[in-house]
């Protein structure tokens, strides 16, 4: 989710060559209409010397959840100097292979045009992209691709799920996650990330948090992915009710115990199924199952993440691939469940997909994109911020798949 963070120090140089990763194949299956899809874990290296010392500036991991509350309410209070702290903290390396969960999914002719890499946002996981509901692919994305004849790569991101957990402050933090991308990518196109073969085309494709995160593959790497779909996303990061603080970080072992004893206490999650309802979901454009399945099967999250999340904001790029950016009409935490509110007298695309004078927030995306040259936006109506979770969710997907077509990816 967008938080409210101001702006991190530029990134700098992030990714170190990928070697061929260690793969543990888990299970394979069929997974629905159009997609055959199986899972492994394996071992991606990557490295950043752009991670910061935020244990210099918060702590070790919080005590208790009092502790936590606290922290929070003085890191967003009125005049507080937190975000200052954290944007001047010193710079550290981080480098190393961490095991990461996939889930791989291919048109059941098993002819791919190409792959889409995707990232899940915060309190998401792999299963985002390949969220199936009373039996129907509509909600699901890697469905909808193979439906069209192109693969989907989904993981678990460091510090989520199935994947590793390492140290959630120092570690698992925005920068690095960028580097890991840019590795899976490398192995993609040279054909070593298991046995799932080697793809020439390659779209990168982000929710939330992992919308920006491709801001930063964009800047750091523009050759990893031949074009790059923003949903769950603008380039705000607004103070207001509905940004990160709603979402009342608690540390996961004490919201989920049975889900979440091991983790350590800067791993942590939103509390209840009415929090997600406010950060993800426009009722009653919904179903029921689709809420609580989400609160169900949700994914934790790190304070390395969650205070880094706006760093790759800042970075000047010059990715001239394609970019669509696909966000919610009532999206909270990335348009404070508004985004026709705006100021700007810049056109926009409509829910249609064609161009208006109508502007939304989603055109402030372009400010990242400076030298591409196919930059489109698409509001989706009726819509909040967990667009897979919502009956929309199969239209989103045609735009999506429509706009890689047009774009001749």
């Amino acid at each position: 989710m967008l938080t409210q963070l101001t702006s991190l120090a530029i990134l700098g140089s992030l990714v170190a060559a990928a070697p061929s990763p260690k793969v543990e194949l888990i299970n394979k299956r069929d997974s629905g209409t159009y997609a055959n899809c199986r899972s492994f874990n394996a071992d991606i290296y990557a490295s950043t010397t752009q991670n910061i010392d935020l244990k210099s500036v918060i702590g070790a991991p919080p005590a208790n959840q009092q502790v936590l509350n606290e922290a929070s309410i003085q890191q967003f209070a009125a005049g507080s100097q937190v975000m200052q702290k954290i944007n001047n903290a010193t710079k550290i390396p981080v480098n190393g292979t961490y095991n990461l969960w996939f889930e791989y999914c291919e048109p059941k002719n098993g002819n791919a045009t190409g792959i889409f890499q995707t990232h899940h946002g915060i309190v998401g996981n792999a299963g985002y992209w390949n969220f199936q509901l009373d039996n129907s692919p509509n909600n699901s994305f890697a469905e909808s691709a193979a439906q069209a004849g192109w693969a989907t790569l989904s993981y678990d991101r460091l510090g989520v799920g199935r994947s590793a957990k390492p140290d959630g402050t120092n570690v698992v933090q925005i920068s690095y996650e960028i580097a890991q991308s840019v590795s899976i990518a490398q192995s993609l196109r040279s054909g070593n990330l298991s046995d799932i073969g080697k793809f020439n085309k390659i779209v990168g494709v982000g929710h939330s948090y992992g919308s920006n995160l491709l801001t930063g593959v964009a800047s750091v790497s523009p050759k990893s992915f031949d074009a790059t779909i923003l949903t769950g996303f603008t380039n705000n990061a607004t103070q207001g009710p509905l940004g990160l603080f709603s979402f009342q970080s608690t540390i996961a072992s004490i919201a989920y115990p049975s889900r979440f004893s091991s983790d350590a206490n800067d791993y942590v999650i939103t509390p209840n199924v009415y929090v997600d309802q406010t950060g993800f979901y426009h009722y009653p454009n919904y179903t029921n199952a689709s809420l609580y399945d989400f609160t169900d099967n949700k994914g934790e999250y790190t304070l390395g993440q969650q205070n880094t999340i706006a760093a790759p904001l800042q970075l000047k790029n010059n990715y001239t691939a394609p970019v669509f950016v696909v966000t919610g009409q009532y999206d909270a935490p990335y348009c404070a469940a508004n985004c026709y509110a705006t100021s700007s007298s810049s056109n926009s695309t409509s829910s249609s997909g064609n161009s208006t004078s109508t502007p939304s927030q989603l055109d402030t995306a372009k400010q990242l994109f400076p030298s591409s040259s196919n930059f489109k936006t698409y509001v989706v109506p009726d819509t909040a911020h967990g667009i897979n979770y919502h009956t929309t969710a199969y239209s989103a997907y045609q735009q999506i798949i429509q706009f890689v077509k047009n774009a001749n990816v």
